[in-house]
């Protein structure tokens, strides 16, 4: 796996592994409710994840609202000196399983610039998957950190026009500006458009994107 990947939230490359995908099914459901392994450490501070015969740990840190995945090995027979678990407890020896001081340090960081840009990559692949099932609503959820964010899309179309409807779902504390939610919307519009503007722009101040031409592409219909 790709090792930037480990500054992203798991649930945006649940794909790109059969430990990722069982770890974000497993614990996106119940990150508390997880199997103890025994160790030299509090029990339930690191817990067990079964992918197929491979194993995986994991630990939940309630306070801060976060589940980590620690490592993971394809190889686990009971009582040999390479089982998954044997190797877990000797990572844990050396002080290299559980999160870092950096770790969490990055997880808290103000990654607003990075967060954005992976909003925009997202949302023009979901714009694609769009309009490839025509008719049919896309919805993507992104997080970072505790912030969340919705978009939904639904494209329609013939031979002569594309209609599509786009809705954002933003929380009442979030981090981006309205500047930055301004150009989210835009970038998701294909460019040649035609703006069929909505009064419907709950909480925000509409007429300041239309003043410095963010949103021009409106909202929008494709001839």
């Amino acid at each position: 796996m790709d090792e930037g990947l480990v500054y992203h939230d798991a649930r945006d490359f649940q794909d790109e592994h059969r430990a990722v995908t069982m770890f974000v099914d497993m614990r996106g459901a119940a990150p508390d409710l997880a199997e103890p392994i025994y160790g030299p450490f509090p029990r339930g501070l690191i817990c067990s994840l079964h992918v197929g015969s491979a194993r995986a740990v994991t630990t939940w840190d309630e306070q801060a609202a976060v589940c980590w995945l620690l490592a993971f090995n394809d190889y686990h027979r009971n009582g040999e000196p390479d089982d998954a678990y044997e190797v877990f407890l000797g990572l844990y020896g050396q002080g290299e399983l559980l999160p870092t001081e950096k770790d969490w340090s990055d997880f808290f960081a103000d990654d607003a610039d990075a967060f954005f840009d992976r909003l925009l990559a997202t949302g023009q692949q979901l714009l694609e998957r769009a309009r490839t099932h025509p008719g049919r609503e896309e919805m993507v959820t992104w997080r970072n950190g505790r912030q969340v964010m919705c978009v939904d899309i639904v494209v329609e179309g013939d031979a002569r026009a594309e209609d599509g409807w786009m809705g954002l779902t933003l929380p009442e504390d979030e981090a981006l500006s309205d500047e930055e939610v301004f150009a989210l919307a835009a970038a998701l519009i294909p460019p040649d458009s035609v703006p069929i503007y909505s009064d419907k722009f709950k909480d925000r101040d509409r007429r300041s994107a239309v003043n410095d031409g963010v949103a021009r592409r409106g909202c929008c219909q494709r001839s």
